[in-house]
């Protein structure tokens, strides 16, 4: 047991450079949670997450990655998980697929010791009684970039404002969507000059209204920050997605 305590620790430790770009606002008056095991799953607070899974399968030739570039090599993981929430009475079911491509310069991300892979991601939660709830992002690893989450069938305004990258098709994120940050590195400068660092885990952050409402690491152990004033059920379906895309192989340096 002290061994296992001691590794869970190490890993909290490494963690480090992730937390610290969560937003100071969140951290500071939000409320905190971190994993503790539970059977079957592991407990985040009053959420309970069971039979997470993760495999790789046969490239889909129609999806985001695959069918813009034959040539480059693409590979496809599918992750899942169901999340219950106790005050609520809720089960979630969420499931994502990713589709990773080699960069166009490999040999010059090779030198940088950084992967330069693009990725798309499509995600659904769903439960019952309620629209399922949707996220997208696709960009290169090379750098933070930005993920959208919106409701199904959401009403003008529900969905937030000021989020980009809508586009056409019944899939497309609407103009509604809200923005989910996906960072990879941090910003920092040194003798005015600004530089970047790789995270060792992925931090996404979920906005609302110009302030980080959901805040989670995409690694292990396991941890979360949600506003105190974000309603039950966003925060339910945004953890809910948020904490498949941990399950997702990351993989930011070569």
């Amino acid at each position: 047991m002290v061994v296992v305590l001691a590794a869970v620790a190490g890993c909290g430790v490494g963690q480090r450079p992730s937390v610290k770009v969560v937003d100071p606002g969140l951290v500071a008056h939000g409320i905190a949670m971190e994993r503790e095991r539970q059977r079957g799953g592991f407990a985040l607070g009053p959420y309970m997450v069971r039979d997470s899974a993760v495999r790789t399968e046969p490239v889909d030739p129609d999806g985001a990655l695959a069918r813009e570039d034959v040539r480059r090599p693409v590979t496809q993981q599918r992750a899942g998980l169901v999340l219950e929430a106790s005050k609520t009475g809720r089960t979630w079911t969420s499931t994502c697929m990713m589709q990773r491509r080699a960069p166009t310069e490999t040999d010059f991300q090779a030198v940088l010791d950084e992967n330069g892979d693009e990725v798309a991601v499509e995600c659904t939660a769903s439960t019952k009684g309620t629209p399922p709830w949707r996220f997208h992002a696709q960009a290169p690893l090379s750098r933070n970039f930005v993920g959208q989450l919106w409701a199904e069938g959401a009403a003008a305004g529900e969905g937030g404002a000021g989020a980009s990258g809508a586009g056409d098709g019944d899939d497309a994120p609407p103009p509604t969507a809200w923005p989910v940050e996906i960072l990879t590195r941090a910003t920092y400068f040194q003798r005015l000059e600004r530089l970047e660092r790789l995270l060792p885990v992925p931090v996404a952050q979920l906005r609302r209204d110009r302030k980080a409402v959901v805040s989670v690491l995409l690694g292990r152990p396991e941890r979360a920050w949600v506003a105190e004033d974000l309603d039950a059920l966003s925060t339910e379906a945004a953890l809910a997605l948020l904490l498949t895309l941990r399950l997702l192989p990351w993989e930011l340096a070569e």
